[in-house]
């Protein structure tokens, strides 16, 4: 398996990216994650730097350094070592510290942090990093073998890994125009808070318990959250003019037949809480909004919108001619959730890999300050794990989130609070 990682090669950003990395720096955003598990045991920091070396390798395809031109931003191979830094403090990333690489390992005492430039990938992604990262970790620390579903250096890298499927990418023909945006509750503007730098409670759920709430009102997981957390922002605001709309981030993956894509490859559903469906019994406002989910996640609805969203994308890199054009345009996009979601709910699903998972105590997703607020789930070992961010200062709606779980019996641990821990990214310079 040859990496051709030569320092010279010059990659353009594609199009599920575009907005991403353009519009992450015209919105002054660092638009990065962090995962953080907490293992079984200590760190040793040998074992996890060859287990990096090795990752690194499986991925060459991460291996990159982000440089701006006189057009537009764009990715050059980096040759250079991802570093490994012991730490618990945000890494810099595409700076002199992290060897210039736009995704950095850090751990200290019992935690592993990945922090990944979120332009470059999405969770799918990182996620997919995550586990081969582990898996080479455990495999030397615990004696693990089973690698079923996680990519490692016997697997050949094929072409549907850098294929970004959305450069092709057209809506079909007789596809109906998107329907205007209505207008949402902002908590900030709308609700009155002071608008702050973002902070972050994690949350900790038993998992059976959850699954067992869940499955009872014909929810998942993702929808379940975002109900709970529409009913606390109405019961603090029940008199508001506007209503509650959530966006749930969706994985365009199956839909655009691109499984293996480490592209940017997501859209949304928006479940909009309006008053007819704040007035129905519990358990039919779950079924509503799983079928709102569904209908939205259709292939045909997810192919008719990505590929609209596509073109217009491409229009735009094409027709706009330098680098702060490109800032400026993509980053009013980035930020064009403003004003119409009142808060968002990401789950990329339930750990995958048992065998790593099983010495896995705890799991957390912190994500960019790109919403008023956010919930981020995971879930590993027989347990939820919950990241609410909001870049508001009152805590009213953490706290009335934590009184929606208690009304229906589902028992959480605040294990920390916190301000923001992701990666800085400085805008590359011409």
């Amino acid at each position: 398996m040859q990496d051709n990682l030569t320092p010279d090669s010059v990659l353009p950003i594609t199009t599920g990216d575009m907005m991403h990395v353009h519009g992450a720096f015209g919105a002054q955003v660092d638009y990065s994650v962090r995962l953080t598990v907490r293992l079984a045991d200590p760190i040793d920091g040998q074992l996890l730097r060859s287990a990096l070396e090795k990752t690194q390798k499986r991925y060459p395809y991460f291996s990159r350094r982000l440089r701006a031109g006189a057009t537009g931003f764009y990715y050059e191979n980096n040759p250079q070592p991802v570093v490994l830094l012991q730490t618990d403090d945000p890494a810099r990333l595409n700076a002199e510290e992290t060897n210039f690489h736009l995704w950095a390992v850090c751990w200290s005492e019992d935690r592993i942090h990945l922090d990944f430039f979120h332009g470059i990938t999405d969770g799918t992604g990182m996620y997919r990093v995550l586990a081969t990262l582990l898996f080479y970790y455990c495999a030397a620390r615990y004696g693990v073998t089973d690698h079923r579903g996680i990519l490692t250096l016997e697997d050949p890298i094929l072409p549907e890994e850098t294929t970004d499927p959305q450069d092709t990418l057209f809506p079909p023909e007789n596809a109906a125009p998107a329907a205007p945006l209505q207008e949402a509750f902002t908590l900030e503007t709308d609700g009155g808070l002071t608008p702050s730098g973002p902070t972050i409670w994690d949350l900790e759920i038993p998992e059976d318990t959850f699954i067992r709430f869940t499955s009872a009102n014909d929810a998942s997981p993702g929808t379940m959250i975002s109900l709970l957390m529409a009913q606390a922002i109405d019961a603090l605001y029940p008199n508001r003019r506007k209503d509650i709309i959530s966006a749930y981030v969706i994985n365009g993956r199956p839909m655009l037949g691109a499984a293996l894509t480490h592209h940017n490859c997501l859209t949304m559903a928006l479940f909009n809480y309006q008053s007819r469906i704040q007035k129905m019994p519990f358990d039919r406002k779950c079924t509503v909004y799983r079928g709102m989910t569904f209908l939205q996640s259709d292939a045909d609805v997810v192919k008719s919108g990505m590929g609209a969203n596509a073109v217009q994308i491409r229009a735009a890199a094409q027709g706009i001619e330098t680098l702060e054009g490109k800032k400026q345009a993509f980053g009013e996009a980035f930020s064009g959730g403003d004003g119409y979601v009142t808060f968002l709910v990401s789950y990329t699903g339930k750990w995958k890999h048992p065998a790593v998972g099983a010495y896995i105590r705890e799991f957390w997703t912190h994500p960019p300050n790109t919403f008023s607020l956010m919930v981020e789930i995971s879930a590993v070992n027989g347990r939820i794990f919950l990241s609410v961010q909001q870049r508001f200062q009152e805590d009213t709606v953490r706290e009335s989130f934590l009184r929606q779980l208690e009304a229906h019996g589902i028992p959480y641990t605040l294990r920390r609070v916190m301000e923001s821990d992701i990666a800085h990214i400085p805008e590359p310079l011409q």
